[in-house]
């Protein structure tokens, strides 16, 4: 009897450890929120968001236009990739914008936006609709090269933004001036986020409803909140400017040796936020041919 009460008695404690370490690590609303589908029930939600193909496809491939749209403090190029629309109509386009590592020792982020512009080369032009879509994957080349989480001059890229509850004088960073002129090009109708290392779709109330298919694609818990104050982030600026922003917090490791499997993870979401919906030659999986490289 004494032995199997010390056995509860361990195990409840370890089990309440290990309940108080995911509460310290993971927002406060992700194990509640967390809901995955049977493997059947997750390729038909897939088959249901792919896009019709077109009767005959184009041999042409989308191309991607590569633009400078400014430079980091230490001169470093800023550079975007942009999917033209298929519309020549700018009242129907919407501009979908998708960044990675703002903060630059999240560098899985960047990598994973890395292959995902590899993989838009492949696509038949024709799958090209009335988004103008807008990657750039490495926001913070600065902090990347210093594997560093802020910009040259101590600066968090994601709480230089002029938000009501944002440091006095924002934007101060060059990085964040030419995103800002950047989007005033460009209106952004979708902004998603990417960073590391939480693994969560992260969303405000209203926008629960586009985080859900990002979530549902790629098995990622969601949650309205990160579990600490963000002011002068993108989000919270995006926000005030009624901007539907998604941050997505991917898998915790920076090794690039796990870059193929992170991508896994949320390559069928990325499509579908880019596009509406998943372009049936997306479907496929290349990670071997990436775990070859």
């Amino acid at each position: 009897m004494i032995l199997k009460a010390v056995f509860l008695h361990n195990f409840f404690l370890s089990f309440v450890l290990y309940t108080i370490f995911l509460s310290a690590t993971t927002p406060s609303t992700v194990l509640a929120e967390k809901k995955y589908l049977s493997s059947y029930a997750h390729r038909k939600y897939i088959e249901e968001r792919t896009c019709e193909a077109p009767q005959k496809l184009s041999k042409q491939k989308i191309r991607l236009k590569k633009i400078l749209y400014g430079k980091s403090k230490k001169g470093r190029a800023l550079i975007a990739y942009i999917v033209p629309p298929k519309s020549t109509n700018e009242d129907k386009i919407k501009n979908v914008f998708i960044l990675a590592s703002q903060h630059g020792d999240e560098k899985n982020a960047s990598r994973v936006l890395d292959l995902f512009v590899r993989e838009l080369r492949t696509l038949p032009a024709s799958y090209r609709n009335n988004r103008r879509i807008l990657i750039i994957p490495l926001y913070n080349p600065d902090g990347y090269h210093n594997n560093d989480r802020f910009a040259a001059g101590k600066i968090d890229l994601n709480r230089d933004f002029p938000s009501s509850n944002g440091a006095e004088g924002a934007p101060h960073a060059p990085e964040t001036k030419a995103f800002m002129r950047l989007l005033e090009k460009y209106p952004a109708n979708f902004i998603y986020n990417m960073h590391q290392p939480f693994r969560v779709v992260l969303h405000y109330p209203e926008d629960l409803e586009l985080a859900k298919p990002f979530a549902i694609m790629s098995d990622y818990p969601l949650s309205s909140s990160v579990g600490y104050p963000t002011p002068g982030s993108l989000g919270t600026w995006a926000r005030e400017k009624k901007i539907p922003t998604i941050t997505v917090e991917l898998s915790r490791s920076m090794r690039k040796v796990m870059t193929p499997f992170i991508y896994e993870e949320v390559r069928l979401a990325l499509f579908h936020s880019a596009f509406g919906c998943i372009p049936q030659k997306a479907i496929a999986s290349r990670i071997e041919k990436y775990l070859q490289e």
